[in-house]
């Protein structure tokens, strides 16, 4: 099972290529047997990692750390679950029990168990890739992807155990050959940790974006001049803000690089956050030019990108030319109408009163 940082239940119920078979015993509620079993589950799991991410130090030392406090964190707040259910299942060696009301009771707990851990895992996963090139990220991608159908799998084998049946005979189902999986990333230079996207602040990713909506949306020449016009009022405010900024950036770069060589990576990711804070006009400047360039859009190319990508389209405000072009309805027809009155209730005194005679 490919998962990036490896939680609680399953951390321990499914042990990395190359350790040995966890046994009962190792998982004892006296808690020192099961603590060494965890982390050197742990260290083999964050070994693996490294070696299909082809991390450097920086980024091993980062995945050891999340490893080892998520772990630890889902383990204590779901202890009273957690080791119960991983020693049940271990006893039955992953298998099935044979009584419906174990896998009854079994299942019901696991699965909901099985549900936090992914939340648990996903959370992590969010953290985790921060720290990683754009080749990694790739990888990443293709592997949250594996892990979303892995988890898949055991909700639905865990549902059947809830109902009393067990059609796998393996928590995870049969082990299948994953194809597609990207190349091996490039390692990074040693001492280097990648910063999140978002805080590379290059006025290029505007031009890559605009181009990138052009092809998309199969702009007109006439949308094409006016996309580029909107292009260039941004990239000018986003160059602005860059040269306003350059001081404050150069200072948390260098806090943060500091905070590097002294494998100081809690403040690393810190100063991260603060580079991102920082940036947040630059993400309102980009939303905005969006905006200007969707306004260009007609219905049917907004229509046509949404078949394309089977995606379901915004709403597209008509140009000018499209709105003339639309034929005028006419305006409906005015009838006569009174104003409804309501009438007042009559008293008591009124009903019994006689009609005068007219005339």
């Amino acid at each position: 099972m490919r998962l990036i940082v490896v939680m609680a239940a399953f951390a321990a119920v499914r042990p990395a290529v190359g350790t040995e078979p966890l046994k009962v015993s190792d998982l004892d509620v006296s808690k020192p047997a099961a603590a060494a079993t965890v982390e050197r589950i742990c260290d083999q799991a964050v070994e693996n990692i490294a070696r299909r991410y082809n991390l450097n130090g920086a980024q091993t030392e980062v995945t050891r750390q999340i490893m080892k406090r998520d772990v630890t964190k889902f383990l204590k707040e779901h202890e009273e679950v957690v080791w119960p259910v991983i020693r049940e299942l271990l006893a039955r060696q992953l298998q099935p029990p044979e009584s419906p009301e174990d896998l009854q009771r079994i299942g019901k707990v696991a699965r909901e168990l099985a549900k936090l851990a992914k939340d648990a895992i996903l959370r992590a996963n969010e953290e985790w890739r921060q720290v990683l090139t754009e080749e990694q990220k790739r990888m990443h991608d293709f592997d949250l992807a594996e892990m979303d159908k892995t988890f898949s799998q055991i909700d639905r084998n865990f549902a059947e155990w809830e109902e009393g049946k067990a059609s796998e005979k393996s928590i995870f189902g049969q082990p299948k050959m994953v194809k597609g999986s990207p190349p091996r990333p490039a390692r990074p230079p040693e001492g280097e940790l990648p910063g999140p996207t978002v805080a590379t602040f290059k006025v290029g990713i505007f031009d890559t974006f605009v181009e990138e909506f052009i092809k998309d949306y199969e702009l007109d020449p006439a949308q094409i001049e006016a996309a580029r016009s909107i292009l260039k009022e941004f990239k000018a405010k986003a160059n602005d803000f860059k040269k306003t900024k350059k001081a404050e950036f150069a200072k948390i770069e260098a806090a943060r690089n500091a905070a590097l060589a002294e494998g100081d990576y809690a403040t690393a990711r810190k100063k991260d956050a603060e580079r991102k804070e920082l940036l947040e006009p630059v993400y309102q400047l980009f939303a905005q030019m969006e905006g200007r360039l969707r306004n260009l859009l007609t219905t049917t190319q907004v229509e046509r990108y949404a078949a394309k990508n089977k995606t379901t389209p915004p709403k597209a405000k008509k140009p000018e030319a499209e709105k003339k072009a639309s034929p005028k309805k006419a305006p409906p027809k005015k009838t006569a109408s009174k104003k409804a009155v309501t009438p007042k209730p009559k008293s008591d005194d009124a009903k019994a009163a006689p009609k005068k005679n007219e005339g």
